[in-house]
């Protein structure tokens, strides 16, 4: 909640500095257009300023009215002095008496004095000096001028900034508290995706989001659970998927890694039944031959799985595995005979484990090729499976007859003892006619090194 906390703040920083540089902007156009209306109305007092100052001339000059007029204006606000002066520059009346009879020095009163009509000028202290003829029937009399500073100018806007300042806080307050609630509102589902997303991760794939809205956080509520649907639809066929290839083969499947039509692939091929079997189902009840098959198989398809290679299918009692697709490696025949002997191996504990039961123990035979096929979906619209089709395919099938005739365990043809002679031990069955084959084909039977695994995989009891 905190990282929200933040982001609200930061939010309400950005949205009040936003605020705060608009009101700033609009105070200053504000006192721009009232420091501008200020100086048309004091163009206006000056004016009036004129007239009132033109009654003292008329008939003769009336000194004492003339203080009137100007004492009057000193009065007015943003107004910081008043000065009458004749037409050769000298102070007729002032609002510092002290300057009653003295010469005009400002360059601003003898702008004025040569001007023929109203003057507005800006000061060097950064004032204004407004004047105005005043005439009588004989002609220009006199000058009448009104004094601005930027002291006297800054207390009369100074009514019209407090309201600026107000008005900019009121704002302020008021965007804040939008700010807030509008954030806190579009906060709202953000801890429940956050909390969503989470469980997610951990696995949790039934999780939803429940937020009833057409907007934009609504479209982003759909759009997780969409996606969490989509998880789960995948887990769902890699679950599927990986029934029949290991958990890596069916992540490169679904990630698009694996080119799934037809390619031709060099893959090494075991074939592996078990013995005897036909016997085996006419002697032992259903139930029994289903529960030896699903648990020789699932041990098996483990040793097939660690060594990298995949079940291609099952045939009654015999299984049909491949090393080299649909992932390629680069030693698939290495692979396949290391799988064959822990096979062997496994079949052992798991002999031992039925002879505890006082079941009877399996034998198996196995065959090992290798060589170039088409690998890829093969099937039809209905139903379609990955396999492999060529030589190493067939020759495996046909081998296990000649492995049983030989009262052999496990042999490997040329291609496969040629490519892993230097890994493991060999023993010459010679050449052997094989059905399908023009030419017979040397054999191999591979031995067992004497060096089973510490710890084999065997069935649990009871399963």
């Amino acid at each position: 909640m905190k990282n929200f906390s933040r982001m609200a703040l930061k939010i309400c920083v950005f949205s009040s500095a936003l605020i705060l540089a608009v009101m700033a902007a609009m105070a200053h156009i504000l006192l721009e257009a009232s420091r501008s209306a200020l100086l048309g109305e004091m163009s206006l007092r000056a004016e009036a300023f004129s007239r009132s100052a033109r009654e003292a001339f008329i008939p003769s000059l009336d000194v004492f009215s003339l203080h009137l007029a100007v004492n009057a204006m000193t009065r007015e606000r943003a107004i910081a002095g008043a000065v009458v002066t004749d037409t050769a520059g000298r102070v007729l009346s002032h609002s510092l008496a002290d300057m009653v009879g003295e010469q005009d020095p400002s360059p601003e009163g003898a702008a004025a004095r040569a001007a023929e009509g109203m003057t507005v000028t800006p000061s060097a202290a950064g004032g204004w000096y407004i004047a105005a003829p005043v005439s009588t029937g004989a002609g220009r009399a006199a000058t009448a001028a009104i004094v601005l500073t930027p002291e006297s100018l800054a207390e009369a806007l100074a009514p019209m900034r407090r309201k600026v300042l107000y008005v900019t806080l009121a704002a302020l307050a008021a965007a804040l508290a939008g700010t807030i609630a509008i954030v806190s509102w579009l906060m709202r589902p953000i801890p429940m995706l956050a909390r969503a997303a989470r469980e997610v991760g951990e696995g949790k794939l039934d999780t939803e989001v429940v937020w009833k809205s057409s907007d934009e956080i609504g479209v982003l509520a759909g759009a997780f659970n969409d996606m969490v649907k989509g998880l789960r639809e995948r887990d769902h066929i890699r679950s599927v998927f990986g029934r029949y290839v290991s958990g890596e083969i069916a992540d490169a499947v679904l990630g698009g890694k694996l080119p799934l039509g037809g390619e031709r692939r060099h893959i090494a091929v075991i074939f592996a039944d078990i013995r005897d079997f036909s016997a085996m189902g006419q002697r032992d009840q259903p139930e029994a031959v289903v529960k030896l098959l699903n648990d020789y198989f699932t041990l098996m398809t483990r040793v097939i799985r660690a060594r990298g290679g995949i079940v291609d299918k099952f045939l009654g009692d015999g299984l049909l595995a491949m090393f080299g697709a649909p992932l390629a490696s680069a030693n698939p025949e290495e692979r396949a005979v290391h799988a064959a002997l822990e096979m062997r191996w496994t079949l052992s504990a798991f002999n031992a484990h039925r002879v505890r039961e006082g079941l009877a123990p399996v034998a198996m035979g196995l065959c090992v090729t290798s060589g170039p096929a088409l690998v890829g979906n093969i099937g039809s619209e209905e139903k379609m499976e990955y396999t492999a089709i060529g030589e190493p395919v067939n020759l495996a099938s046909r081998l296990e007859g000649i492995n049983k005739r030989l009262g052999t365990s496990a042999i490997v043809s040329r291609a496969v003892r040629e490519a892993t002679a230097a890994a493991f031990q060999y023993k010459e069955l010679g050449a052997h006619a094989v059905r399908g084959w023009k030419d017979p084909l040397d054999l191999f039977e591979l031995l067992d090194p004497g060096s089973a695994p510490r710890q084999p995989v065997p069935l649990k009891k009871g399963t």
